[in-house]
């Protein structure tokens, strides 16, 4: 029985509605996009669905309380809760160098991590 999954592109600003046809865990249809992004979106959200992640973290001894952070790959989606908080726990004193490796191998996926977006110098 071919079954119909509705998804909103977020390849590019059009944002097209995606429509994925599939039977149990096979493609049958992806309709809807005016770029190859789009068909590419909706496999990856039907297959295995990942979301970008960046936040900020307690900083210790920096003019700013906040330190911008990121991590360097896609986290499974059905895990974006469980490293949100990973994130949250950790301190960080300066000073921080902008791309520093803050935690390695992150949810123990190899090569990716979690860094730092800005340089923040140590004040006294």
């Amino acid at each position: 029985m071919i079954k119909a999954k509705q998804y909103t592109c977020i390849g590019c600003p059009i944002g097209c509605p995606l429509q994925l046809q599939h039977e149990g865990k096979d493609i049958t249809e992806i309709s809807g996009y005016e770029c190859d992004r789009g068909a590419k979106y909706a496999k990856q959200e039907f297959t295995d669905p990942r979301r970008d992640m960046s936040t900020t973290v307690e900083i210790i001894g920096a003019r700013w309380k906040r330190l911008p952070v990121k991590v360097t790959g896609p986290v499974e989606k059905d895990r974006v809760m469980e490293a949100a908080r990973k994130i949250h726990e950790l301190r960080v004193r300066a000073p921080v160098k902008l791309g520093q490796i803050l935690i390695e191998d992150f949810l123990d996926q190899k090569a990716i991590h979690v860094v730092s977006c800005r340089t923040m110098e140590r004040i006294d």
